[in-house]
């Protein structure tokens, strides 16, 4: 399959997703999306904190800097504002992907 960046959802999808789990910083939630898609969407940075700050902004996800070692590291935590807005992304990207389902298989290929 051919990487693309031209993908049904929005990343933020991916990215609540994973923090739903754990807290995690930027570096481990874009490792996280490449491990578990065998590579097929590989987030680079310059892509991720534009969404990160937007997150942080509509208060969906909040941040704690802590020191590790000598360096200090932000981990993002999901807040319950954040899982509503995950429910409804989620929601809207299980029917899109069920219609589209409906166009290429000509029926539902799957339930939820």
């Amino acid at each position: 399959m051919a990487k693309n960046t031209n993908f049904l959802f929005k990343l933020d999808l991916l990215l609540l997703s994973v923090l739903k789990e754990k807290d995690k910083y930027a570096y481990e939630i874009i490792k996280e999306i490449s491990s578990r898609t065998h590579e097929t969407i590989v987030p680079k940075h310059g892509t991720m904190y534009p969404i990160i700050y937007k997150l942080l902004e509509e208060e969906y996800i909040s941040s704690n800097t802590v020191l590790v070692g000598n360096k200090a590291r932000v981990y993002y935590h999901l807040e319950e504002k954040g899982k509503d807005y995950l429910k409804s992304i989620t929601a809207e990207y299980d029917s899109l992907v069920q219609n589209i389902d409906l166009i290429v298989h000509g029926t539902k290929h799957y339930e939820r």
